[in-house]
């Protein structure tokens, strides 16, 4: 095998934050350099250097690329990942007792499915907002109250946006404190505002919006430590590259 092979073809010793990712390689093991590009955020240079170095992969952002968001397990990995995050981010910056609030949730895909329920099995009072029937089935189902994106919408303390299945919300018309939980930053519209403490800003009378985590933030002010959702996107690019139904293969990864 060529020297500078070798580097990228032994998974002996993980990269710290990609241990994902080097089960999938391990798994999956090959000597190609590939190149891929997804239609999602790029990769802080940390882990894309760690990915390129290690194991050949070069992964890109390509606005023409493939989704990764297409495949239900990384969905489904990446609706609970930013859940986390997006939990987080709202009990460091506002002064909101969540369990003590009323949130509403706006989208019909997997990031407000699982973010309405982390927060009302949290003790938050959760209105969901969706425009697909499924989702407000789903979400009747699960015990939750129910409206629409265009509904006069009940009085709620937080309201979370999500991107999915609605366009921008104006943050300023909310009296809420606001959150845009999407990941390509399609929840709210860009409003002008006050900042009244750190990541929050006062954008209306009685309407404030505070900032959300990127996909990649790994919360503890490291920047390029890789997280779990750059690891999940590693993992997957690595699959991808190497073996048929890399989706599913992800998923068996993680249940192993």
């Amino acid at each position: 095998m060529p020297e500078d092979l070798r580097a990228f073809a032994s998974d002996d010793r993980p990269p710290s934050g990609l241990l994902l990712a080097a089960a999938a390689a391990s798994a999956h093991p090959s000597s190609d350099r590939s190149v891929i590009g997804w239609r999602f955020p790029a990769l802080p240079a940390a882990p894309a250097e760690t990915a390129r170095a290690t194991w050949g992969i070069t992964i890109t952002s390509d606005d023409t690329g493939v989704d990764p968001r297409d495949g239900a397990g990384f969905s489904t990995l990446l609706a609970h990942a930013r859940s986390e995050q997006i939990v987080r981010a709202l009990a460091r910056h506002t002064n909101l007792v969540l369990p003590a609030a009323t949130a509403l949730v706006v989208g019909d895909g997997p990031i407000a499915e699982t973010i309405a329920d982390a927060l009302s099995s949290g003790g938050t009072r959760v209105v969901r907002a969706a425009d697909a029937a499924l989702a407000r089935l789903r979400a009747h189902l699960g015990g939750l109250r129910i409206t629409t994106p265009t509904a006069p919408w009940p009085p709620a303390d937080l309201v979370i946006t999500t991107g999915e299945g609605h366009a921008p919300l104006d943050p300023a018309t909310f009296g809420s404190v606001a959150i845009d939980a999407s990941i390509d930053s399609t929840g709210l519209t860009a409003s002008a505002g006050e900042e009244v403490r750190p990541f929050v800003r006062r954008v209306g009378a009685h309407s404030w919006v505070t900032a959300a985590p990127g996909p990649f933030d790994a919360g503890d002010g490291a920047p390029d430590r890789p997280n779990r959702l750059a690891d999940l996107l590693v993992a997957l690019s690595i699959l991808h590259t190497r073996t048929d139904a890399a989706d599913a293969r992800l998923a068996e990864l993680v249940l192993a």
